[in-house]
């Protein structure tokens, strides 16, 4: 039984181990395939691309970090998001909610809060009491400076419940927000030592297993330890999902669109139709997935990750199915996605143009 929770206990932690590590992905890609103006001129060019250098180095460093030091840093991460919401929370209240007044109206005119205004007072101060705990535990303060944090942040909004003045109430918005920025930086500055020393260890190791076991081991270790495959599957599948359903919603809002401006039926057949795709369209939604799953050195890494999964699935299918026992038949799950990481270095896929890319991928993953 303590063996199986143990076991569960270790999946767990690798599966968040992975989901930590994706978005440091998704960054770098982002910033790989940002365009910027170049008319501006040599100094902004140069600036970009030194804000690209360092964008890309941090978040290469946060990527190799090991388990323990990524759980903490998303642990700092965290709290200056709850940090963040709180101060947010506080000024935009301060300056947009009249609790005795009628509804509050968002921008596109929804109405999101009662009219009662002792429950919008409690709701919003039992949404910031959350944030405080939160961000206190996460930051690990000491009993005085939590309850002094937690203060700080429901102070604005007891200056609302009394009707201070408003000029009276943005000022106090302002100094609380003013009083947790000050005490996150310290409390990251207090962190910054083992920032460093996390660092330092992360290049020694490094450093080590270069000049005992070489580059070959070394970047081996670093694909297993951070479970690199897994995070490129989850990258890649992730983007082409998050593509799928934007894809779906627009087609399905054009067609609303012009069933409107045709006057289309109001029965439900239409509705039913409106979940329903031609092939046509349904093979150009794939041809668009798999154009954009390929737009990038990482997005080839990612599908040869999932290639790389299939070709192991059905490899032991087939050998299942034919009685094989033999250890070299059971290589196809990485000798096919190297094989085709390889075809698509040597054809330039991910610059390609989108029809190119298109058939050039089938192609390839064909071979």
């Amino acid at each position: 039984m303590a063996s199986t929770q143990a076991r569960l206990g270790q999946q767990a932690l690798a599966l968040l181990d992975v989901a930590l590590r994706v978005p440091c992905i998704f960054i770098i890609d982002a910033i790989f395939n940002s365009y910027y103006d170049q008319g501006s001129g040599w100094v902004g060019a140069t600036g970009r691309v030194l804000v690209r250098v360092i964008g890309v180095l941090i978040f290469t460093v946060v990527l190799l970090l090991s388990q323990k030091a990524l759980f903490k840093f998303y642990t700092l991460f965290l709290a200056v998001l709850l940090g963040l919401a709180a101060v947010l929370i506080n000024y935009y209240a301060t300056s947009h909610i009249d609790f005795y007044s009628a509804y509050y109206k968002a921008a596109l005119g929804f109405r999101l809060l009662p009219r009662n205004g002792a429950t919008l007072w409690l709701g919003m101060a039992a949404v910031q009491m959350i944030f405080g705990i939160g961000y206190v535990f996460l930051l690990n303060l000491q009993s005085v400076f939590a309850a002094l944090v937690v203060l700080d942040i429901m102070i604005p909004l007891w200056g609302m419940m009394i009707e201070l003045p408003a000029d009276v109430r943005h000022m106090i918005a302002v100094v609380s927000g003013l009083a947790l920025a000050l005490n996150t930086a310290v409390c990251l500055a207090m962190r910054l030592k083992w920032f460093y020393y996390s660092c330092r260890y992360v290049y020694l190791l490094v450093r080590h297993m270069y000049r005992i076991y070489g580059l070959q081991l070394l970047l081996e270790d670093t694909w297993k330890r951070i479970r690199f495959p897994d995070v490129l599957r989850v990258f890649w599948l992730t983007r082409v999902t998050a593509q799928a359903l934007i894809l779906v919603y627009v087609v399905r809002a054009v067609r609303r669109e012009s069933g409107d401006a045709a006057g289309g039926a109001a029965d439900g057949s239409s509705d039913a139709q409106g979940y329903l795709f031609s092939w046509d369209v349904f093979w150009d939604l794939t041809s668009n997935l798999i154009i954009s799953g390929c737009d990038s050195t990482l997005t080839v890494l990612g599908m040869s990750a999932v290639i790389s999964s299939m070709a192991h699935y059905l490899g032991l299918s087939i050998l299942a199915f034919i009685g094989s026992t033999e250890e070299e038949d059971k290589r196809l799950g990485f000798v096919a996605p190297v094989l085709f990481f390889i075809l698509a270095l040597q054809t330039g896929l991910s610059s390609l143009d989108p029809e190119e890319r298109l058939f050039t991928s089938e192609h390839s993953e064909s071979l």
